[in-house]
C-alpha cells in the first residue's frame, strides 16, 4: 500500500516587495479582548516577528509560548479586537456540521477570509491521536492555525493539517479546543467557555469567524 504523507498547512509565498524573499503566512484566531491570539507553532516557528492583518492594519505580536508536540503558539499583540472565541462547552460529536475559516494560499488568492463547511468525522486523528479530530471540510496551505467553529460559534479545533491531497480526499485534521484549553491555562491563560448551546444565524456566524480571525505572516 503506498505510504500517505500527512501536510502542515502553512503558505510559503514569494513577494516581490521584499526582493523575491519567502514569507511564511497562515491564520490565527483571538481567544480573548486584550488581544491574545492562537495559532500553529510550525506557522511562527522560525520567525523572528510574527505579524497579523487586523482591520487593514498590521500589528506585530509577540511570542508568549508554544507546544511542539499539540503544535500550537500563543501570541499577543497591542489591540483590543471586537470580538473573540468562545470555547465549546459541549462535547463535540461525529456528523456534527462544522465551519472553517483561514487564508488559504495566504493573500495570493485574495486577502478576503475564505468560509469553508462540513462535517466532523472522527473523534481522533491520525495513529489514533486523541489530541486531534478528523474533518471532511477543506483545509489547505494558509489554512494552519484557523478556527474550527460548531454552528452556535464556538470554538471546537484549531486548523493544522490533512493527508496529502493526490492520495486522499477530504482527510483534515484539527486540535481539539479542550486539548488547546490546558494549553492556555498551564499558560495563565483562561478562556471563556460558551454559556449557551444553539444554533446561530449565518450572519452572526459571519461576524465572529471575520472579527475574530487574522491573517498571520512573518518573512
Amino acid at each position: 500500500m503506498k505510504r500517505t504523507f500527512k501536510i502542515k498547512c502553512e503558505e510559503n509565498t514569494s513577494n516581490s516587495e521584499t526582493g523575491g524573499s519567502n514569507i511564511a503566512s497562515g491564520t490565527a484566531f483571538f481567544i480573548n479582548n486584550n488581544g491574545h491570539l492562537l495559532t500553529n507553532n510550525h506557522v511562527v516557528e522560525g520567525c523572528t516577528i510574527s505579524k497579523v492583518s487586523y482591520k487593514n492594519k498590521d500589528y506585530d505580536t509577540k511570542l508568549i509560548a508554544t507546544d511542539k508536540t499539540l503544535d500550537l503558539a500563543l501570541l499577543k499583540a497591542e489591540l483590543k479586537p471586537k470580538i473573540f472565541f468562545n470555547f465549546s462547552n459541549n462535547e463535540t460529536k461525529k456528523l456534527s456540521k462544522i465551519y472553517v475559516a483561514g487564508y488559504p494560499l495566504g493573500k495570493g488568492l485574495s486577502d478576503d477570509l475564505k468560509i469553508s463547511s462540513g462535517k466532523l468525522s472522527s473523534l481522533k486523528g491520525i495513529e489514533d491521536n486523541s489530541n486531534e479530530i478528523q474533518i471532511d471540510a477543506p483545509i489547505n496551505p494558509g489554512n494552519s492555525g484557523g478556527p474550527i467553529i460548531n454552528e452556535n460559534g464556538d470554538l471546537i479545533a484549531i486548523a493544522v493539517s490533512g493527508l496529502a491531497k493526490d492520495q486522499t480526499e477530504g482527510i483534515n485534521f484539527g486540535i481539539k479546543s479542550s486539548s488547546a484549553e490546558i494549553f492556555l491555562r498551564t499558560n495563565k491563560i483562561n478562556v471563556k467557555k460558551s454559556m449557551y448551546a444553539g444554533i446561530k444565524d449565518n450572519d452572526r456566524l459571519l461576524e465572529i469567524l471575520e472579527e475574530g480571525t487574522v491573517y498571520t505572516y512573518c518573512n
